[in-house]
């Protein structure tokens, strides 16, 4: 049996990005690892049940053999089988409000490159809308887009909305897997298009706080880019309460999305809380989220960065980001360690450098040769 693969989950920022991509890499490429100090950087250190749960899932998705996965465990052993060849269907219930778009993050790159022509469906239970994590609009309507330039895609439906400290959402995915994944270039941020937003309250929280996040959010963004001379056709962002029916107990967030004409997606979210409100308002919060890009030139949001590094690790050829004149988030620079570490003998090398387009030195490019996995059992 291959020797294990030592990773130190303290690495970075310490927390489940450490984990998330070890175990998708580790299904993918059938690469056992073991993993110690799991969320060393976290105030409650070990499995919480949303990554106990994404754990189960690639389990189950590549019959692996596991040591150590059970609540509060700081280290875990993880032995990756093939792929399932028989099942369709995968099912992860945090039964909390743990955030469903994690589950996502470790079990939709696996689904891409499943033995199957069939779709995988994951059938994901948790939090749609909840803090530490990206909010389900953020998934559909900024990832899906940007997966798409990759060469993958999925279909979604959301069966129910959950929030803190409820959960009970449900959310569900239907992957085509396929043969294998397109380099990327996004250096040119062009134009916007537009912006468009949907500023929710759910349960018992009124109308007029969607109202107010969306007017701080316009006015923000209005504000900020007419300083910098930046023009935007459009900036719509609909104020609505959430069906009873389709939401799980009290919640408000917003979310943002700008488009430009070389294909750059962009997104910013802001969530409610029922306490008195700490720090910036939600509005406030996705304005300068979406803001921040469009003001450095960068083609991708922070919250993207992260998310891709392993679909650039698993692409064939050399993928190009522009990431603006900021340092990689620390979430990204985990990504990346985690992947070297992983992927290193298959030459996966990531590297940030000056642009020297158009003698614009003041931003950074991300660049990644992937690796070029192909799913070999796709029947032709």
């Amino acid at each position: 049996m291959s020797s294990l693969v030592q990773i130190d989950g303290s690495l970075g920022e310490g927390g489940g990005q450490v984990l998330r991509v070890a175990l998708s890499l580790s299904t993918l490429y059938g690469i056992p690892i073991e993993i110690e100090n799991i969320r060393a950087g976290r105030p409650k250190p070990g499995l919480a049940a949303q990554h106990l749960k994404g754990l189960e899932l690639v389990k189950e998705m590549c019959n692996a053999q596991v040591r150590g996965g059970y609540i509060g465990s700081t280290r875990l052993e993880f032995r990756p089988g093939p792929l399932n060849k028989t099942k369709r269907t995968f099912v992860a219930d945090t039964q909390t409000a743990g955030c469903i778009c994690l589950l996502a993050q470790v079990a939709l790159p696996c689904a891409l490159f499943f033995p199957s022509n069939d779709v995988i469906t994951l059938v994901l239970k948790g939090g749609t809308n909840v803090p530490m994590g990206p909010h389900i609009e953020y998934l559909t309507e900024v990832f899906k887009p940007i997966l798409n330039k990759f060469g993958g895609d999925f279909d979604f439906v959301v069966v129910k909305r959950g929030y803190y400290p409820k959960g009970g959402g449900e959310v569900h995915l239907r992957i085509k897997p396929v043969s294998s994944l397109n380099a990327v270039t996004l250096t040119d941020l062009g134009i916007p298009r537009g912006i468009t937003g949907w500023s929710y309250v759910a349960g018992s929280v009124h109308i007029n706080q969607a109202h107010a996040m969306a007017n701080d959010a316009k006015s923000i963004i209005t504000d900020n880019l007419v300083k910098n001379n930046i023009r935007v056709p459009s900036i719509t962002i609909e104020a609505y309460r959430e069906d009873r029916a389709m939401a799980v107990g009290n919640g408000s967030g917003i979310n943002i999305v700008c488009s430009t004409n070389t294909g750059c997606i962009l997104g910013g979210s802001g969530l409610g809380s029922h306490k008195s409100q700490e720090g910036p308002a939600p509005g406030e919060t996705a304005a300068k989220e979406i803001l921040k890009p469009l003001l450095t030139g960068a083609c991708i949001d922070e919250h993207t960065q992260d998310q891709i590094i392993i679909l650039m690790a698993l692409a064939k050829g050399m993928s190009q980001i522009k990431v603006g004149n900021e340092k990689l988030t620390c979430h990204t620079e985990t990504a990346m360690q985690v992947a070297e570490i992983m992927l290193g003998k298959h030459g996966l090398r990531f590297n940030l450098s000056k642009n020297a387009q158009d003698g614009d030195t003041s931003s950074c490019i991300l660049e990644c040769q992937g690796c070029g996995l192909v799913n070999d059992n796709l029947v032709k």
